[in-house]
């Protein structure tokens, strides 16, 4: 796998997140955690750096298990990120969100395992295609 293709899936899955944790769901991550958005907030750019590097680990470690698997048309690959993305994302953040201080664990879980969920099957479609 090239680290070009693996830059832009990863990327591609952060720039889900920007749609994802602002226009469609972005109230309802609000919620789940608790936060009250203020008017014209504008995030620190750790908000963008941390979410951008996990989403470049991520495609670097799916472009592993591509590299492993060798998946033999875009619906194999599909449904290895549709696996990575219940697995590991999705499965992962809904035990992340069993906290006691996260007001809505069920709304969270939903709400983030279900971006990882898309994203990391878009991650693989994008590797997929660009092998």
């Amino acid at each position: 796998m090239t680290l070009s293709a693996t830059l832009i899936a990863g990327t591609a899955y952060f720039m889900l997140g920007g749609l994802w944790f602002t226009p469609l769901f972005g109230k309802y991550w609000d919620r789940a955690v608790g936060f009250c958005r203020p008017q014209r907030w504008r995030p620190p750019a750790i908000y963008y750096l941390g979410p951008w590097l996990g989403c470049l680990i991520a495609a670097f470690a799916t472009a592993i298990l591509f590299d492993l698997i060798r998946p033999a048309s875009l619906t194999d690959a599909l449904k290895i990120g549709f696996a990575i993305g219940a697995g590991y994302g999705a499965a992962l953040t809904a035990v992340n969100a069993i906290s006691p201080n996260m007001p809505k664990p069920g709304l969270y879980a939903l709400v983030v395992g279900g971006y990882h969920w898309l994203g990391l099957t878009l991650c693989a479609a994008i590797l997929y295609e660009l092998a």
